[in-house]
């Protein structure tokens, strides 16, 4: 929302209440799941604006679906070309929202995609399109879409979490079975231990492993006993199964099923270590008959990547497979996480403006954002939260949609800096803080307002002068009840470069331990400070590589560099 707007609302507050809008983001942030969070601001708003009838509809393909609904029939309508906050438009598609009595058309959106649309009937009052009323909706507009963004931003980690404890069992179990085969590597003693647990789990007598790895120590087939020497012939067509595979579920005309069912095999499985394919397991059908359940041939599954893991790696499975279940966590919180940082910057007239940001381990706890405040002032923000990788990604994440949240109020910067030191002392471990630096910068006049909160200062480059940006306060996260933050002031000459960074920049080493130091930041700063912002930014960025000689960091790190333009 534009200053102008939020100002307008402060100064109408008497007839929309700026207290029910920060109650109404207090208690969308309590809610775990989009479809919550909808449910709510549905009723928040009505009771607000005196509305009866309202609904909120999601994208679904080329439709719009009604997933929460008062007072109003489930509705389902072809996706309109623009969609902008007001009157629902005179359109055949919205015909049956006007139908239902709704007259309101509120779009949820976050960079650009649409999440969803808040629809409303008249209100009691008979007040519709006046200026106050669209004001009060366009911040809601604004409250709404971040709180779903962010429910289906946690909801997908709590799915991975889930997902993730799932495999851990099945790794449990696996490990329980593979203690059998601990130091056993020649293939002859593997499969007597694997013939023990096929026989006395699922009363198994026959079985066959088809090995691809030819530096395996192992024939291309190992058959557990001489009347099984018949499923040798299915070498070719299994070594290549890449899913798993039981028999009965196969259609009666599949040829595969016909050529299993010949050799008596019931279940079929790949074997992976670590992702790699090396082959398949093939077990024939149960003395008593009877057929496979699901848990057995996920058993049957889990016993054959093990025994191909003992047969390739001595006492290494379980731990390399709890890296691979960490760089799936990693791949999928790092998917989140650039979501959440700016795709593209904004483009601000009267600034230059480059930045970048470099996780140690795919995911960190860095932090930046550009926010446009209005046509004149453009909030920045750099931010380093303790720690590394998921805890720290979350602490980021939480941190992100404050500011972006509190960016909109018209607060100072040091009441905004307050509030998130509240953020973070009541939702983390006293041994988890934030720093964090925050500045309003007036491109027409190149004056600076900001607030350090512990952060690495940053510093202006002007001409020979270095200044160094340390006005503020603690870091956010250790105390709740701070001494005030202080407001720092300042001014970018059309001459000078304003550099913010994180640690990771400043304590990068080299083979000799050495850090990278402030001092070497500002002397490349110095060498080209002439030069586009991008330029200078790619120059440090290339200088602090060559001085680590390319070695991996131990540290996130992120850089914001702004010229006035």
């Amino acid at each position: 929302m534009s200053l102008h707007a939020a100002q307008h609302l402060v100064a109408t507050s008497s007839a929309l209440n700026i207290a029910s809008l920060l109650d109404l983001s207090s208690r969308l942030s309590e809610e775990n799941s989009a479809d919550d969070v909808l449910n709510a601001a549905l009723l928040s708003i009505m009771g607000k604006l005196k509305v009866r009838r309202s609904c909120a509809l999601i994208p679904d393909g080329h439709m719009l679906s009604t997933v929460r609904v008062k007072a109003v029939p489930q509705l389902s309508i072809a996706l309109p070309e623009t969609i902008d906050l007001g009157f629902l438009p005179d359109d055949v598609c919205v015909a049956p929202l006007i139908e239902a009595g709704l007259t309101w058309w509120v779009p949820l959106a976050i960079h650009g995609e649409l999440l969803g649309v808040l629809c409303f009937g008249p209100t009691l009052d008979g007040v519709e399109d006046g200026e106050e009323t669209r004001a009060y909706l366009d911040l809601v507009r604004s409250i709404v879409s971040t709180a779903v963004h962010n429910a289906r931003m946690v909801g997908s980690l709590l799915q991975a979490k889930k997902d993730l404890e799932a495999q851990t069992l099945l790794v449990t179990s696996l490990f329980e079975s593979a203690r059998d085969f601990t130091g056993q590597t020649k293939p002859k003693e593997i499969l007597r231990i694997l013939s023990y647990r096929l026989m006395g789990q699922l009363m198994i007598s026959s079985f066959a492993l088809y090995l691809r790895d030819a530096e395996v120590e192992a024939r291309n087939v190992i058959v557990n006993r001489a009347g099984a020497q018949n499923l040798a012939e299915l070498h070719e067509r299994l070594n290549i199964v890449q899913r798993v595979i039981r028999t009965s579920d196969l259609a009666d005309d599949d040829e595969l099923r016909y050529e299993l069912e010949q050799h008596n095999v019931g279940v079929v499985t790949p074997m992976h270590v670590h992702g790699k394919h090396l082959g398949a397991l093939a077990v024939c059908n149960k003395l008593n008959g009877s057929n496979f359940t699901d848990e057995e041939v996920t058993f049957i599954e889990s016993l054959g990547n093990t025994a191909i893991a003992a047969l390739e790696v001595h006492r290494l499975y379980d731990v390399e497979k709890r890296e691979l279940e960490m760089l799936s966590q990693l791949r999928i919180a790092a998917d989140i996480q650039r979501g959440l940082l700016p795709v593209t910057l904004p483009v601000v007239d009267a600034l230059d403006i480059a930045a970048e940001t470099e996780p140690s381990t795919g995911i960190g706890g860095d932090y930046y954002d550009v926010i446009p405040l209005d046509e004149d002032r453009t909030l920045f923000a750099i931010g380093d939260v303790s720690g590394k990788g998921i805890p720290a990604a979350l602490i980021m994440a939480n941190v992100q949609a404050a500011l972006n949240t509190l960016a909109k109020l018209d607060l100072t910067l040091t009441q905004i800096a307050e509030r998130i030191n509240a953020l973070v002392c009541d939702n983390t471990d006293p041994d988890v803080f934030v720093t964090l630096f925050l500045c309003v910068i007036h491109g027409s006049t190149g004056a600076i307002e900001y607030v350090n909160a512990g952060h690495n200062p940053p510093f202006i480059l002007d001409g020979d002068n270095v200044i160094l940006l340390t006005d503020g306060g603690v870091l956010t996260g250790v105390i709740p009840d701070p001494p005030p933050y202080i407001l720092g002031v300042g001014t970018i000459s059309p001459e000078a470069v304003l550099v913010m960074y994180t640690d990771g920049v400043t304590e990068a080493r080299n083979e000799g331990g050495d850090e990278y130091g402030v001092g070497a930041l500002v002397d490349v700063v110095r060498k080209r400070k002439d030069s586009s912002s991008e330029a200078i930014l790619r120059s440090i960025t290339t200088d602090v590589r060559v001085f680590a000689d390319n070695k991996s960091r131990d540290d996130d790190t992120s850089i914001i560099v702004i010229k006035r333009s």
